[in-house]
């Protein structure tokens, strides 16, 4: 048994593709550690499909996990978590590609710092209440004069929020019956939302492509994962994964394809997740696909969405 173990979630709701995708990267690129390879096939059906989902592991040395179709994907990291043994663990989900070599040995070197509690390719300081926040401010700025909206968002009134071009952005009014249904039910959406999320900055790693040692991470309190809520809320909730690391003074850190570290405070400029092209990027999926093939409008968006506070959105 080596001290690293790579969990990998082999889903089939999800195709071969990816999984195809991950094995060449896998190959391709040196981990510079020793490692062992823990499969999980999660909602196969059979016996048929899953030994053609054997097959594509051929020549990788694997440990395979099952697992139905039920938890989520952290769900699934919790049960592969429980059933071995080794020291640190990477959770990796079905789409997850490689981007560099050493990629293993960065994130153990960076799980090795003082009071690192737990390692990731991403982190955000998205939350969940700030698109509400922003809507607020939208529906303000319809129904104030221009002057008093300025007036009324204290030291950002003088500017408002800024377009790529440096003007303020035109006011979004509602257009059509479902606008005004949206407008009207998101306050109450909004404290909702707020009992169980923290308001921007929420910063949180991202729940794939992380590293943690295996008996921390069995130490956090976890949801059932009966929904997709409950995962949302252990990504980014006010009990996140995240929030429990730090609660026992330890620290989250994204590292980047170098091997460069960054603590909170840092994680904008480590151009990994949703900033600029990505370009430090170490271990990608399909969110940050998202980003790499969306517009320049959805770009914006997604840049606001995980880096700037709702008065200061870009082109809201």
């Amino acid at each position: 048994m080596q001290e690293l173990g790579v969990v990998y979630l082999c889903r089939f709701a999800e195709g071969e593709a990816p999984v195809r995708h991950f094995v060449d990267v896998l190959r391709r690129h040196a981990p510079g550690a020793p490692y062992d390879l823990h499969v999980v096939f999660k909602g196969f059906p059979d016996r048929a499909t899953l030994e053609r989902a054997h097959t594509l592991f051929d020549g990788l040395k694997i440990n395979p996990i099952e697992v139905d179709d039920r938890g989520y994907d952290i769900g699934s990291y919790v049960k592969a978590a429980r059933a071995v043994a080794n020291r640190r663990l990477i959770f990796l989900n079905t789409f997850s590609v490689i981007l560099g070599d050493n990629w293993l040995s960065h994130y153990n070197a960076a799980l090795d710092l003082p009071r690192a509690g737990i390692v990731g390719a991403t982190g955000s300081w998205q939350a969940r209440t700030t698109g509400y926040e922003v809507q607020a401010r939208r529906i303000l700025r319809w129904l104030l004069p221009d002057g008093l909206f300025r007036r009324a968002q204290g030291s950002q009134g003088a500017g408002g929020a800024q377009t790529a071009g440096g003007g303020r952005a035109a006011p979004r009014r509602p257009k059509t019956f479902r606008d005004f249904v949206r407008y009207a039910v998101a306050p109450f959406a909004y404290c909702y939302h707020l009992l169980w999320y923290p308001r921007y900055p929420n910063p949180h790693i991202r729940t794939n492509a992380f590293m943690i040692e295996r008996s921390l991470f069995l130490s956090l309190q976890f949801p059932s994962f009966a929904k997709k809520e409950d995962a949302y809320r252990f990504e980014s909730g006010r009990q996140s994964m995240t929030r429990q690391i730090m609660g026992n003074g330890l620290r989250p850190l994204v590292i980047d394809r170098n091997g460069a570290v960054y603590d909170v405070e840092e994680w904008d400029a480590s151009l990994t997740f949703w900033r600029r092209q990505q370009e430090n990027l170490l271990i990608a999926d399909n969110r940050t696909q998202d980003y790499a093939e969306g517009t320049d409008e959805f770009r914006v968006f997604l840049e606001n969405s995980a880096w700037r506070h709702p008065r200061s959105w870009l082109n809201a």
